[in-house]
């Protein structure tokens, strides 16, 4: 018997490490993270929580990589004054999160001053010790949606 706990600790290792990384509220924390560097224009923690392979798909459907998002808000293109934001969902997959959520956005772009409503889906991978977000796509919702 008292060879087994060695074999019996070697395969849970996994799930201990799975379990140490996958809760919900820490998919949650990154996510809000994410909305607080943005909002403060913390490059340096936008370049921890933004995956080097992101795809950025916007409302409006473009679509941008981690060194153009990141770009138009150090350079001061894209300025957020406000950001309220939903997570309603998260699913868990493995080293995968796939979230849904909603966000109001106050904001400027070139000087145009926008005011958004947004549902948004997230895709997060765990990496380097970390969740960080590998894939955003949102669209424009009614301000009355529930």
């Amino acid at each position: 018997m008292e060879n087994l706990l060695p074999l019996a600790a070697l395969l849970l290792a996994p799930f201990a490490q799975a379990a140490g990384r996958g809760d919900e509220a820490a998919v949650r924390a990154a996510i809000e993270a994410r909305f607080g560097a943005a909002l403060h224009a913390d490059i340096p923690a936008l370049e921890r929580l933004l995956a080097d392979d992101l795809d950025y798909c916007s409302y409006l459907g473009t679509c941008q990589t981690k060194g153009q998002y990141i770009g138009d808000i150090e350079s001061g293109v894209l300025k957020y004054q406000a950001i309220t934001s939903k997570t309603d969902k998260v699913k868990l997959f493995a080293d995968t999160a796939v979230a849904l959520g909603r966000v109001d956005v106050t904001a400027t772009r070139n000087g145009e001053p926008r005011s958004l409503h947004i549902a948004w889906t997230a895709v997060l991978a765990w990496r380097a010790g970390r969740w960080q977000l590998t894939t955003w796509s949102s669209t424009s919702i009614d301000p009355e949606a529930k």
